[in-house]
């Protein structure tokens, strides 16, 4: 009997000691893990556990981040909250380009893989954050340095844009000198109408340089719930005119009653306005071959939506692309356009656009009928309060 009770103690005591190696081996390779772990509380987000990486990249004592929630280092990331509560088990979920602050509120991005597990008895999520910080603003630059190219190819158009309005005041201010100098009185009916054009033609001009101002202005990786049709109607306040000047005929077919999505507006209208340019272009272009003594220059553009995704089509009548272009069409600084006419930057930098906000993009095309781009992106999720 007792030598029973003295192999049991011994059998314990090695099962303890196979147990502490176990876990010192699992806190070793925790802890020396390059990139942040977070083990969560399945049901509120709580942390429970972090390695060494989490603490060392986030600035927080092990005391202060396991008070915290996953979610407050996001700044309470909504999109991610609800990817959470709908994880199932022994699944994975990658987030990208996720802003997280370090303590002290300093920001920075990461890309966040999330999954199901469980610990000990307990059901948890692992997440693991990988900062991507330098490549998301070096991305930022070259987005940056391509709208800017965009705004000085739309120059003229722009200064026409503005000098509509300055022509009208002009033609008032004309009349009201004319006026005195003959020392003739000006109605009061003369003066209303005037005054109500200069009033309406400085909003307009104000409304121009201010969106001119909004489009130039460097915009980050962020999120928010937007409705697609506004950065579509926004490309056409600074390429109006450079639609009339190449005879374009426009039809929009703007669905009022899309869901929201969770995307850029400034970052949107970059896109569509490289796909609206590049239309044009391709018009121009097709009007140049000798086979086609006529050709109908039509740009149209749909939104709609389609098994739950809102879904944008930009179609025109321009010369088309190839099998050959097609495969080619998103490589980086790839271009059909003459030296100095292209980058070869647009569509590159409009796809990674669209995959930033988890959306896609369908090409048909036909040489000598014309392209149409589609674009897709899943509709936003309403929040608890709507």
């Amino acid at each position: 009997m007792i030598g029973n009770r003295i192999g049991v103690a011994i059998e314990n005591a090695m099962l303890q000691e196979q147990y502490i190696k176990s876990e010192e081996k699992y806190r070793t390779l925790f802890d020396s893990d390059p990139n942040p772990i977070f083990i969560l509380d399945a049901q509120n987000c709580r942390i429970l556990d972090i390695n060494q990486r989490a603490l060392d990249s986030y600035g927080y004592s092990r005391e202060e981040m396991l008070a915290l929630s996953f979610l407050e280092l996001g700044g309470g990331d909504e999109e991610l909250a609800q990817a959470l509560r709908t994880l199932s088990l022994d699944k994975s979920l990658l987030l990208t380009k996720r802003k997280h602050y370090r303590k002290g509120r300093r920001p920075f991005f990461v890309n966040i893989n999330i999954s199901d597990a469980k610990y000990g008895e307990s059901e948890v999520v692992i997440a693991s954050t990988t900062d991507i910080t330098e490549s998301v603003e070096k991305e930022t630059q070259l987005i940056q340095a391509s709208k800017l190219t965009t705004l000085g190819q739309m120059a003229a158009g722009i200064a026409h844009e503005i000098n509509q309005p300055l022509n009208v005041i002009q033609v008032c201010a004309d009349f009201f000198l004319k006026m005195i100098d003959r020392g003739q009185p000006i109605s009061e009916e003369d003066l209303k109408s005037m005054a109500g054009d200069i009033g309406r033609n400085v909003q307009r001009a104000a409304a121009i340089i201010q969106h001119m101002r909004d489009f130039a202005r460097q915009s980050g990786a962020t999120r928010s719930k937007i409705d697609i049709s506004d950065p579509i109607r926004d490309v056409f306040k600074v390429l109006g005119h450079q639609l009339r000047v190449h005879e374009v005929e426009l039809v929009l077919e703007l669905d009022p009653n899309l869901p929201p999505i969770l995307a850029d507006h400034n970052r949107l209208e970059q896109v569509f306005i490289n796909l609206v340019t590049n239309a044009v272009d391709a018009m121009d272009e097709k009007r140049g071959w000798p086979e086609y003594d006529h050709v109908e220059k039509l740009l149209k553009i749909r939104s709609f939506l389609e098994n739950g995704f809102v879904a944008v089509t930009v179609s025109d009548t321009g010369i088309g692309m190839s099998d050959e272009v097609l495969a080619k069409l998103f490589e980086p600084f790839f271009t059909t356009k003459d030296i100095g006419k292209g980058t070869g930057l647009g569509v590159c930098i409009s796809y990674g656009i669209v995959k930033d906000y988890d959306g896609s993009i369908e090409i048909e095309s036909k040489v000598g009928e014309g392209t149409t781009f589609k674009l897709s992106f899943p509709a936003a999720r309403p929040t608890e309060e709507e």
